[in-house]
């Protein structure tokens, strides 16, 4: 007898295995559940403790009236408002016009990915119809399009001697650091800086496409101020390490200006569809270099992208794709690529972002592995990494989905929040983490990470290279965050057009398509695409991966599904 119910296990564990969908649910419920719709949620809301001015930051008192009112005091014109770099509170066009292009580039590729959970004044609920990530970078560019002067453009305020107060901000503004004064210096340029301004003008120009559903007038403010931008830099193009002052050359003396100068072309010719742009970012992606990391100062890789989606010419993809093939190789064992000692997880998330936008485009599987694994290692799949940073640690503040915690003691000054005494408290914490208190949590703030790949991560107020916070480390992360969440989200959930979950991993994206729906899956199906009235307008018996091309169809809402089993899934074609 107890023979027969062995055979009949065995029978039973048989048939189970060769099931295909109970495998799959059996597989998604023994893997780490991330929640990237809280993650991508945090990342945006950060932006609004980099607030300056009097711009209703949520890391101030409400109705405290703001901090550094009188920027732009040196040079007769009110400069307030914009982003803070980092944990100090210089404003620089470099960081804060990559950061804000960032930001806006995901919603610009996957808008389903971005929520409308507040408003923009302190970040925070109700809801007010526009997008949270529109309302963060707004901020920005409301700072960019006051920086126009007379022919010229205002990139630059504060230095180095900033570093020389630790307070809060509002104290910290009053202080006089500059050569016994508080009105901090300004740089202008009234040609080249052709970095920070092709950034900007690239900033703005997207802006001006994403923000005309929400307010026609000040899109076409955006597009006028990323013309004027894009003239200046145009004009005897150079670097911003040519400034007048040097604290700050190491930001840009690596860099050229044909990569930002080029994908603020492209940009405004999607803006303006004047051909003459498009004939300049052409011209300037000759010089741009496919080999670089991608980063503040290097965004080679985002002018081809955007060359490639307008023109179709595929050696601007064979670009990238040469490029994440690379950093495939540099895929630490921990589940993370690390490209550099200071930041290191900003130039992850940096990688991670080109590898989704090939995914995007090809369906590589391997692109996509690469970007989820290094953007579920920032949020704390892993073993552990040696000092602060314990298995499944998170290091994006605020977000402990797996329970292993996340940083506690930034090195930031506004997080700090000290009016009095601040370099004291400063050394007290230091050299007892967690003995003074916090102001507030810098909830959403993306640490700077491991110092030596997969070891040495620090959690402490002085470590500036392990637990600095800026705008332009998340910025990136943040895009391929939205990826990895509309995908995810796409091919997992069930709603009312998917009745059962993919038996066959059976993936579809981008959802919305515009040019492209990218098929992937385990095996062979035997698809179709149908409209919302029965329709079939394709159908074809798909192997592991399919492009199919769908910018000849009308704009609208159709439905994908197996002929072969119950699946099937809502697909939005815009």
């Amino acid at each position: 007898m107890k023979k027969n119910y062995l055979i009949l296990f065995l029978i039973c564990l048989t048939i189970y295995s060769k099931q295909p969908h109970l495998n799959a649910i059996n597989s998604l419920q023994n893997q780490e559940q991330h929640n990237y719709e809280k993650a991508l949620h945090l990342s945006t809301r950060f932006l609004g403790a980099q607030r300056s001015g009097d711009t209703k930051s949520w890391i101030l008192p409400e109705g405290s009236g703001g901090a550094f009112l009188n920027d732009g005091e040196a040079v007769g014109k009110d400069l307030s408002g914009g982003w803070h770099d980092c944990g100090d509170y210089i404003k620089f066009h470099v960081t804060g016009s990559y950061a804000a292009l960032l930001y806006l580039y995901g919603f610009d590729k996957w808008p389903k990915a971005y929520p409308d959970n507040y408003s923009q004044a302190y970040s925070k609920a109700p809801a007010n119809g526009i997008p949270d990530v529109l309302d963060e970078v707004k901020i920005q560019t409301d700072f960019l399009i006051k920086c126009i002067g007379d022919e010229k453009i205002y990139w630059q305020i504060g230095d180095n001697r900033d570093h020389n107060g630790f307070k809060e901000p509002i104290t910290q503004s009053s202080l006089k650091l500059y050569d016994d004064s508080a009105i901090r210096p300004v740089y202008e340029a009234t040609e080249g800086k052709s970095n920070a301004l092709g950034a900007g003008s690239a900033a703005l120009a997207l802006m001006s496409i994403l923000y005309e559903p929400y307010d026609t007038e000040y899109a076409k403010e955006c597009l006028a101020a990323a013309k004027k931008y894009y003239q200046i830099a145009s004009t005897n193009p150079s670097t911003t390490a040519d400034a007048t002052d040097d604290s700050y050359s190491w930001l840009t003396q690596w860099s050229d200006y044909y990569d930002e100068l080029g994908t603020a072309a492209i940009m405004l010719y999607r803006a303006t569809k004047d051909k003459a742009y498009l004939n300049e970012a052409i011209s300037l992606a000759e010089n741009a270099d496919q080999y670089r990391n991608f980063s503040y100062g290097h965004i080679d890789q985002l002018l081809f992208y955007e060359l490639y989606q307008i023109t179709k010419e595929v050696k601007y993809l064979n670009k990238i794709e040469s490029k994440v093939n690379s950093l495939l190789s540099d895929m630490e064992p921990c589940g993370y690529v690390h490209l550099t000692d200071w930041g290191s997880l900003r130039d992850a998330g940096n990688a991670a972002l080109l590898a989704a936008l090939l995914h995007n485009e090809t369906g590589n599987i391997d692109a996509y592995n690469f970007a989820k694994s290094n953007i579920d290692f920032i949020l704390g799949s892993h073993n552990g990494i040696d000092n602060d940073a314990p298995a499944n640690f998170s290091f994006l503040i605020g977000y402990d989905e797996l329970g292993g915690g996340y940083p506690k003691y930034p090195h930031h000054a506004a997080a700090f929040g000290k009016k009095e005494n601040g370099w004291t408290h400063f050394s007290n914490e230091r050299d007892n983490p967690g003995s003074v208190p916090y102001a507030y949590e810098l909830s959403g703030g993306l640490a700077g990470g491991p110092e030596d790949a997969c070891c040495c991560f620090e959690d402490n107020i002085a470590n500036y290279v392990s637990s600095e916070y800026c705008i332009y480390y998340n910025a990136a992360f943040n895009s391929a965050l939205a990826y990895i969440h509309i995908v995810e989200e796409s091919s997992t959930s069930i709603d009312s057009n998917e009745k059962f979950i993919n038996v066959q991993n059976i993936k579809a994206f981008p959802n919305p398509a515009d040019n492209y729906l990218n098929i992937t899956l385990d095996g062979t199906a035997n698809l179709a695409l149908t409209d919302i009235n029965g329709n079939t307008i394709w159908q074809s018996e798909v192997f592991r991966y399919y492009k199919l091309p769908v910018n000849s169809f009308k704009k609208g809402i159709y439905i994908l599904y197996d002929k072969n089993s119950n699946w099937s899934k809502k697909i939005s074609i815009r």
